[in-house]
């Protein structure tokens, strides 16, 4: 045997000189090594499968990829780095699934946690292993704020809420253009709080606040009687009997939602000294990887349930602290006998357990002759 030339394609051929044949020699693992690279350049792209592969279908990329699906991501494991701060969020995506992550402040996927809602129990499990930073920033999300709790206890990091999400907040019942002075001066303290940036102006902007209860007080508290308004009575009692309300509803919820806030702390957590650099005040950070699982979803809409999953995991693997490289990954996948991905199970829709309370052995059965009967109840003749 020797060497004779190579391919079209570059391979080298040989030859066998007894026999004169000539044939090339092709390493799978190499060939689909190449494939699996491929496959995370389409996933983290924007591409469609038939721009990829420059088919009208782009059948030969779905063919091509069809094992690729299988590999498992890597874990996310926990490195122990004690973060400055840590922010966590939760998407929505399709087929019920809810994606909850964890993002150091470098905008790196510390863990991730799938779900069908944003509960407790979930950021419990996306928590659980984490050690605790020195500040912890969300939305607010009471199942988020009870978590932390659970997780660490009296380690538990101070919370900053979202600055961002509480404007919003008092936005949506303000409106953009309110119409009184008191709605006004509570827009333009919203606007303010988003512009505090050192502790003089969180304690100027506290005394603001203040200042706002003190005149506005007595309007805050004005009610409305079922009386005076028989039709807003009838519209508010329809499940429930009401005799007053409080006027300015709207603008009494916005207030108090700034006291409470106040009081509890959790307002300017953000401006604690930490070495190093400024801290943030709102999840713009994780807000950021949302979009970018949106944008993949939309990118690549109409994946299935276990594709979309896939997809989805391993955008977040390689936004990770230390992620590895495709060739790397699928090396040792090929290595550990190529297992493959563990699909995340989901209840049968199908299932016997019983729904409703049970009848306390006073129901009626087909033995005691008071069942439903079928046929004909009349004479044989």
């Amino acid at each position: 045997m020797r060497k004779n030339g190579r391919t079209a394609a570059g391979a080298q051929r040989w030859k066998c000189v007894p026999c004169a044949i000539t044939y090339s020699f092709t390493r799978q693992d190499l060939t689909e090594q190449s494939i699996f690279t491929a496959f995370i350049d389409y996933v983290l792209g924007k591409n469609a499968q038939h721009e990829v592969d420059g088919t009208a279908t782009g059948r030969t990329l779905r063919y091509r990829f069809t094992w690729c699906w299988n590999v498992p991501t890597p874990p996310l494991t926990v490195t122990g780095e004690i973060y400055d701060q840590l922010f966590i969020d939760g998407i929505y995506l399709a087929y019920n699934w809810a994606l909850l992550t964890a993002v150091n402040e470098r905008g790196q996927v510390v863990a991730r946690q799938w779900a069908t809602a944003e509960n407790a129990a979930a950021y419990t499990a996306l928590l659980d292993g984490l050690p605790p930073p020195r500040l912890i920033t969300c939305d607010g999300a009471a199942g988020a704020l009870k978590a932390v709790q659970a997780v660490w206890g009296e380690d538990a990091p101070p919370v900053q809420r979202c600055l961002l999400h509480v404007h919003r907040n008092n936005i949506r019942d303000l409106t953009n253009r309110p119409k009184t002075a008191a709605g006004k001066a509570l827009r333009a303290l919203s606007r303010r709080l988003l512009k505090v940036t050192s502790t003089t102006d969180a304690a100027d902007w506290s005394a603001l606040l203040a200042q706002f209860h003190s005149q506005y007080k007595d309007w805050l508290n004005e009610r409305t009687y079922a009386r005076d308004d028989p039709d807003e009575a009838a519209r508010r009692g329809k499940h429930k009997p009401t005799q007053w309300w409080y006027t300015h509803n709207r603008d009494r919820r916005v207030y108090y939602r700034l006291e409470r806030l106040t009081k509890q702390g959790t307002l300017f957590n953000f401006l604690t000294d930490h070495p190093g650099h400024l801290l943030h005040s709102t999840t713009n950070i994780a807000e950021s990887l949302n979009a970018r699982i949106d944008a993949m979803c939309y990118h690549h809409r109409g994946l299935s349930e276990s594709h979309l999953l896939t997809a989805a995991d391993w955008t977040l693997y390689f936004r990770w602290v230390t992620p590895k490289d495709p060739k790397q990954i699928y090396t040792q996948w090929h290595h550990a006998g190529r297992p493959r991905r563990q699909v995340i199970p989901k209840k049968s829709k199908n299932s016997t357990e019983q729904i409703g309370p049970a009848h306390y052995d006073t129901h009626a059965i087909a033995e005691e002759g008071l069942w439903t009967r079928k046929g004909w109840a009349g004479r044989s003749k």
